[in-house]
């Protein structure tokens, strides 16, 4: 944390890594010919040049693919519009733009290659700014193409987010409501036993918390990108006092389990207090969610050299390491629980989003009857 005295860096002075060169391959089997294009096209490319067609192909074979192939039409083993044909059989025509050089312009000449499925050609000789434009207008079409592919997949990816959050989203908002309207009918026999009158209430308190909490990790679900991260708000933050808190809480409407803490002085920093509770909540109702009737669950905050960290445990059947793996994604639930225990599968999403937000670190481990969750928070 910068101190009173430190004078922060403008993103001027933070030296920036260059932006990558595109790629070019060009095969020619005329040395000159290679040494003029090379010549041209060395200032903003990197340029590598082959001497033959199955040169290139070989390099193709291993694996290694350019932003844009420029090609001889002639050359003695494999002609250039031979090579362009094989591309076209792995690559489309903006993945992997082709420039085709030829001596010839004829319209036959030209037909043949955009058939083969050229996208530009030259005639030589070549003028070395008119190969550099074209060259730049190929890599910016492929760039495009990149993106577009990349923004493709992302939308698929949400409209499958979103398919899968409706679905779950109606099953598990209903769980809560009939267990609180089971027990307001509790509640409204007069018949009824007067124990059963503080059951009925923890049993409505905890529904009603279970929906809060859904509808709050919903919001914050979309208010969370990839590119901006969660929205937090940095303050002086007792990690400590929000976990005595929250712990009082949930000790209220969990009166089956024993939840136990204890808490190290000094457990502060430069948190947001409003997403520390919530990353509290949401692994303190994880455990007890996830825990057999009448087992405890331990909270622990210890200060730590670089700032604090936060442990809840639980009793729970071993989890897989694959399953481990993917706890912190959305829309994960754990297995072999009762429906009416699940959540939306955002709480461990949240917590990640949460803890990544503030520079901090969030582990699950799970042995010997036991399942930890530890999150370590920077001061």
């Amino acid at each position: 944390m910068p101190t009173q005295h430190e004078v922060p860096q403008s993103a001027e002075a933070t030296p920036r890594p260059p932006p990558a060169r595109a790629k070019v391959w060009v095969v020619d089997d005329s040395p000159l010919q290679l040494e003029a294009c090379q010549r041209a096209l060395d200032r903003q490319f990197d340029v590598t040049v082959f001497a033959n067609g199955g040169a290139a192909l070989e390099a193709f074979s291993a694996g290694v693919v350019p932003q844009v192939m420029v090609l001889d039409w002639h050359m003695p083993d494999i002609s250039g519009i031979d090579v362009c044909r094989f591309v076209r059989n792995h690559y489309t025509l903006a993945r992997l733009p082709v420039l085709i050089l030829t001596a010839s312009g004829s319209n036959d000449h030209l037909l043949e290659a955009l058939s083969a499925g050229a996208n530009d050609f030259v005639r030589k000789p070549i003028s070395d700014l008119e190969v550099s434009a074209r060259v730049t207008g190929l890599v910016r079409m492929a760039a495009m193409h990149a993106e577009l592919l990349a923004a493709q997949q992302k939308l698929t990816v949400e409209a499958e987010f979103r398919e899968r959050f409706m679905g779950m989203l109606a099953h598990d908002l209903r769980q809560p409501l009939n267990t609180m309207s089971l027990a307001g009918q509790a509640l409204g026999l007069p018949e009824g036993a007067p124990g059963r009158v503080p059951s009925a209430l923890a049993m409505h308190t905890r529904a009603s918390q279970r929906m809060k909490r859904m509808i709050e990790e919903l919001l914050d679900f979309t208010r969370s990108r990839p590119e901006t991260g969660m929205p937090i708000h940095r303050q002086p933050t007792d990690l400590g006092q929000i976990a005595q808190a929250t712990v009082d809480e949930m000790r209220s409407s969990w009166p089956r389990h024993t939840i136990s803490l204890r808490a190290d002085r000094h457990c502060t920093g430069l948190w947001d207090p409003d997403r520390m509770a919530q990353i509290c909540t949401n692994l303190i109702a994880n455990a007890l969610e996830h825990s057999p009737p009448d087992t405890g669950v331990d909270v622990r905050v210890t200060e730590v050299p670089q700032g604090a960290e936060l442990s809840v445990s639980n009793e729970s059947a071993v989890i897989s390491p694959e399953v481990l793996a993917t706890l912190f994604q959305p829309f994960r639930r754990g297995l072999g629980l009762k429906p009416s225990s699940q959540g939306v599968g955002l709480g461990l999403y949240i917590v990640d989003q949460i803890v990544r937000a503030h520079g901090g670190t969030v582990a699950a481990q799970s042995s010997d009857g036991h399942t930890t969750f530890t999150v370590t928070l920077a001061r």
